[in-house]
């Protein structure tokens, strides 16, 4: 299954009109090698997106185009209204650091590794975006940082440093901050890689909380169980390209491209 079709195969699901999210024909160069290949697909509001895929393929390249991290080669993401696009391989992209400021006020994104503030508190981290970003007086910062602190479940270790805290709790803490500024999409690139195994159960259950409440997720992981069990649907990446998207966990039964049985033979 190309790109494209895998496009149409996301936007059938459910048969709303207009996605919350929706890439088109997205090619992203690393110097002259091609990392993604004419990528197109819509994702519904309150969907969980798990992304797998062998490493190197471009999951993560592909995150950060949508938040805008990487400047799109050509193509165009759109997020809630908010575009990036370059219609012209190599043409100048106009405004983007203003869109993409734009479109990073509604993309939370929380990566492999959690990356707080070691010298300020818990709460102080999460204070930070409501207060820089939204320009957000201390006391208004300070009540959003403590409602989403009790959200992940850290409300009673507001005032611990991240040197006091497990890697579960960090990263916790780190999804508590990106959505401090109540983003719309959630962006995950290997949440879990960098976490005790114990631990890596209490950050995806945040996860399946906040898909019950309806946020929109898509999750790079090779976290199969959670993939399954807790995804709208899959997509199977290789090389630079979405070659099998499904839904629910139809991939691990019937998966329909020989790449994805071969990815997928491993986990069985």
């Amino acid at each position: 299954m190309g790109a494209n079709a895998s496009r149409e195969a996301v936007a059938g699901i459910d048969g709303q009109c207009q996605p919350l999210i929706r890439v088109q024909n997205l090619i992203k160069y690393y110097h002259e090698e091609l990392i993604l290949k004419d990528i197109s697909v819509d994702i519904e509001e309150g969907d969980l997106v798990s992304i797998i895929g062998p490493s190197g393929c471009g999951k993560s390249t592909f995150l950060r185009c949508l938040n805008g991290m990487e400047v799109l080669d050509c193509g165009s993401v759109n997020i809630n209204g908010i575009s990036l696009q370059r219609k012209t391989l190599g043409a100048p992209m106009q405004d983007f650091n203003t869109k993409a400021h734009a479109l990073r006020q509604q993309v939370g994104m929380v990566f492999q590794t959690f990356n707080l503030f070691p010298h300020k508190t818990l709460l102080q981290n999460v204070m930070m975006a409501p207060m820089i970003v939204q320009k957000k007086s201390r006391d208004e910062a300070e009540a959003i940082a403590v409602k989403f602190l009790d959200k992940v479940g850290l409300k009673t270790f507001s005032h611990r440093y991240p040197i006091q805290l497990s890697g579960g709790q960090q990263q916790r803490g780190a999804i508590a901050r990106a959505l401090a500024l109540s983003p719309k999409v959630m962006l995950y690139d290997e949440p879990t890689s960098a976490i005790d195994p114990t631990r890596v159960d209490e950050v995806l259950e945040v996860m399946r909380d906040l898909d019950k409440e309806g946020m929109t997720q898509i999750v790079v992981t090779h976290e199969m169980r959670f993939a399954k069990d807790a995804s709208d649907y899959i997509i199977y990446m290789e090389q630079g390209e979405f070659v099998e998207i499904s839904d629910e966990d139809e991939i691990f039964i019937a998966p329909k491209d020989e790449r994805t049985r071969k990815f997928l033979k491993k986990f069985m």
